[in-house]
């Protein structure tokens, strides 16, 4: 008997070894999602090999075609790292057992208008916020995108502040522009009377064309917006969450190529000089807009199909 309990414990060990073999050579899968025609991942791959180095397993780096399905893919356990807007995580957090943020890029101190959304307006009529809010019945309004942080979110957030907690039943109609050049296309071109757009955008067409300035009203500039977090699984080892997070930390000091090639991919994050340790109370803040409270969680309801 004593033998055969021997061998029995010597089968499980060599199961456990194993098991432990294939943990550490299995692929780390890095995560990111596609915007526009950028898939990013050309932007992860200088970071993916550091990663390998670091955690001494390969790295497999997969883009999801959007916000939505990336959130779909963390949920069932397809991501260990990822990188995640703003509103993806916010929709995340929602119900969340799966990833928990550990850094984001923050801009420099002097930084000025690096991400932020602009409320516009084509029409001589509407003036500021009190003059959308009262001929709201009236008014056409695009957002970007339902998936973009400064072009829906944020604008809806703001739109909530100053009562118009339903726009879809509130204005006259509601469209999407697709991404933020064509959304401010779309309102010179009278499609529109009110759009929201990511500022960078804005202030980009109004350098190319100054005419812009008369043929649009800036009717709000939000703060800056905080950018997306570095999400990594809750099922990961101590020692790799660890790992990581030192990766991401001193990444501006370590490999500042890896760190641009990522600022690349994320116009938002064009002004940001490294990552910085976060906790999910970072996006607190997006309950409170102009110092009136939001409807946050209705609003990111909004998006879940």
């Amino acid at each position: 008997m004593y033998k055969n309990i021997k061998n029995l414990l010597i089968i499980v060990l060599i199961g456990l070894i194993q098991t432990g073999c294939n943990n550490d050579t299995k692929p780390l899968r890095l995560a990111t999602y596609t915007y526009s025609t950028n898939d990013r991942i050309d932007n992860l791959k200088p970071l993916s090999k550091n990663l390998e180095v670091a955690l001494n397993r390969p790295v497999q780096i997969k883009s999801y075609p959007d916000v939505a399905s990336f959130i779909e893919g963390i949920k069932s356990d397809e991501v260990d790292v990822g990188l995640i807007n703003t509103l993806g995580y916010l929709l995340l957090s929602l119900d969340n057992k799966n990833m928990k943020p550990i850094a984001t890029l923050k801009v420099k101190k002097d930084a000025v208008d690096n991400y932020k959304t602009v409320l516009l307006t084509n029409k001589d009529s509407i003036n500021d916020l009190n003059a959308v809010k009262n001929k709201v019945n009236d008014l056409s309004m695009m957002f970007v995108a339902e998936g973009s942080t400064s072009g829906n979110l944020v604008p809806r957030l703001l739109l909530s502040s100053i009562g118009i907690k339903s726009p879809e039943s509130q204005f006259k109609e509601v469209k999407y522009g697709g991404n933020h050049t064509s959304t401010f296309t779309k309102l010179i071109d009278g499609k529109s009377d009110i759009c929201a757009i990511g500022s960078n955008e804005y202030f980009k067409q109004i350098e190319k064309d100054s005419t812009l300035l008369k043929s649009t009203r800036l009717l709000w500039i939000s703060k800056e917006i905080p950018l997306g977090p570095v999400l990594v699984s809750n099922q990961l080892s101590k020692s790799d969450k660890k790992k990581i997070f030192d990766l991401f930390l001193n990444l501006h000091e370590n490999n500042p190529s890896a760190l641009q090639s990522i600022k690349e991919g994320w116009s938002e994050a064009k002004q940001a000089d490294r990552f910085y340790p976060i906790t999910d109370s970072y996006y607190n803040n997006f309950r409170t807009v102009n110092g009136n409270t939001t409807d946050l969680s209705n609003i990111l309801n909004l998006f879940i199909k």
